[in-house]
């Protein structure tokens, strides 16, 4: 079971979060990974500047319907193991929602997120963690354009850029209002 108690965030920490954050497609499974709280994960990540998920809405914002939560059931029913523990890639699959949406739901009725967690199994990598084929269109990827963590040039802290255009951290950019930079 992950702990899930409060403890301050080091910088392994923040490594290991800046590496999985565009590797794993679930907060859920990065917060196992991690053992900590998904919402831990989610504020510690913003405080990072790394950028906001991109899930798709029709597997994650939907509301839960009467079919859906039955759907949820009979997913759990099947594939739940002998020792009780949820496979929640598949059930995930087997619902048309995103592991996060399935976490969320499940954390409910089970309680809380931590029980959730000492019940949750990932025997596969989910499809957002998986390595990509690379595709030959012909065309280059300007490698200027992809996020990456930089050196703030103003204080040399590490943060969240979405390409070379983005070279000052957040804190940097909202004090540039207290000077009086004349160029």
């Amino acid at each position: 079971m992950a702990d899930l108690r409060r403890r301050p965030w080091t910088d392994v920490d923040n490594r290991a979060l800046i590496d999985l954050w565009p590797r794993v497609g679930s907060i859920v499974l990065i917060a196992l990974e991690l053992e900590r709280s998904s919402s831990s994960v989610q504020t510690q990540a913003s405080r990072l500047g790394l950028p906001r998920r991109t899930e798709g809405n029709d597997r994650h914002r939907r509301k839960w319907t009467a079919e859906d939560v039955a759907a949820l059931e009979d997913s759990v029913g099947r594939r739940k193991l002998p020792d009780g523990r949820i496979p929640i890639c598949e059930v995930a699959d087997d619902v048309g929602r995103s592991i996060d949406a399935v976490s969320a739901r499940l954390a409910e009725t089970l309680g809380g997120e931590e029980e959730l967690f000492s019940v949750i199994l990932v025997t596969r990598k989910p499809p957002a963690a998986r390595k990509a084929a690379p595709v030959s269109t012909g065309e280059t990827v300007d490698r200027r354009k992809v996020g990456k963590m930089l050196p703030c040039m103003t204080c040399r802290k590490m943060f969240w850029s979405e390409g070379a255009h983005n070279r000052r951290c957040m804190t940097c950019k909202a004090s540039e209002s207290d000077t009086n930079w004349d160029w």
